[in-house]
Formats: structure tokens, sequence, C-alpha cells
């Protein structure tokens, strides 16, 4: 059995989930829309697999980038301020949508 085969059977479930979100995400036959969720659901399995959310922008997404990593300091930093400024809006977005406006 080849090493490539081999890491396949050791992915884990989440390592899988992530993978597809984001080939999800790249596909241009979906509305920008059902990409961008896709995109951030991807992070949201890289956090609890990682630690460490994916930074996701539409830019990104429209132009099928990889998407990096975001320091968890870096994450709370954006936290912070998304609350303070968009958490009086009432909408309840999640972090990845509020650095994507």
């Amino acid at each position: 059995m080849t090493s490539l085969h081999k890491r396949n059977e050791e992915r884990t479930h989440e390592e899988n989930q992530e993978r597809a979100f984001i080939a999800a995400s790249h596909r241009g036959d979906r509305s920008l829309e059902a990409r961008m969720e896709s995109a951030r659901k991807a992070s949201e399995v890289h956090k609890k697999r990682t630690g460490k959310a994916l930074k996701i922008t539409e830019e990104d997404v429209r132009n099928e980038e990889m998407y990096r990593e975001v320091e968890p300091e870096e994450d709370v930093k954006l936290q912070q301020y998304h609350h303070r400024e968009v958490g009086t809006q009432g909408r309840g977005t999640t972090f990845n949508e509020a650095r994507t406006k």
C-alpha cells in the first residue's frame, strides 16, 4: 500500500468534513452565498480540530483561494471587535460573517 493510500485511511471524520466543505466552497457552479456558508463550516470544523479558525473572505471564496489560519489571539481580538461593533445591530452573525463585511 502506498503512503498516500495509508494517509487516506488515517484521516479523521473531521478532516474529511473540512476537506469536503473547502471543496464545496471552491465549486464555481454554486452560488456565492452557498460557497461562503461551506467556507464558514470548514472554518468551524478546522477550529474544533486544531484550535485555530480559518480566515474567510468573500474575495478568497470568489477567487477559490486557500484559506489561512487565524492565530487564537487574532481570533479573540476580532471576536471582541465583532461583538462591540456588529453585535449591537441585533443580528446574530458569526465571527466569519463579520470579517467578510
